[in-house]
Order: structure tokens, then sequence, then C-alpha cells
């Protein structure tokens, strides 16, 4: 599957917008259309290699707002059509929450 994302390419750059291909959907995983997002401090440190550990390119996007388009077939409890919500932890216990 390919998106259009906006993308850094390097450190203090103008971001970029490209097609990304993300690759088939995982079994476990949902794909949702992002209806709102926005970029968070981290972002920005990522942006601009605060830390001197950034990796390029890099799509930077934490918080997002959507609705589901597509689920995977082993997909529990988000149903497509259904409004979620993502931030930066979302997979940190491997279940979209």
């Amino acid at each position: 599957m390919s998106v259009k994302a906006w993308v850094a390419t390097a450190a203090k750059q103008k971001l970029v917008l490209q097609d990304v291909d993300l690759g088939p959907l995982g079994s476990e995983n949902v794909e949702a259309a992002a209806e709102y997002c926005g970029l968070c401090h981290s972002d920005l440190s990522v942006l601009n290699n605060a830390c001197d550990n950034s990796r390029y390119p890099a799509i930077l996007v934490r918080e997002v707002v959507g609705r589901v388009t597509l689920v995977g077939a082993a997909t529990k409890e988000v149903k497509s059509g259904q409004r979620v919500g993502g931030g930066w932890t979302a997979a940190s216990c491997t279940h979209f929450q």
C-alpha cells in the first residue's frame, strides 16, 4: 500500500510530500484515514536532530485521529468506520486502543 506523507529527508530541512510504501497490512493491524494529526516536541527534536541520533527519511506525526478503513484478519475490537486515535505509545502493548 502506498500513501502520501510529509517526510523529513534530512536534519533542519523542510518536510517533503512523498509517496511512501507501507507494505502489506498485518493480520493484527488496522489502516486508518487520518482526519487530524499534530507534531509534538519529540517530532521537532527528530527533525532538528537534537540528540544527534535521528534517522532519515522520517515521518514525524505521532498524534493522529481518524477512521478505520481496513482491518487485518486477526484484529479484535476495532471495526471499519470506527474513530480511533493513536499517540506515540499506541503500539507499546501491541494492541491499538
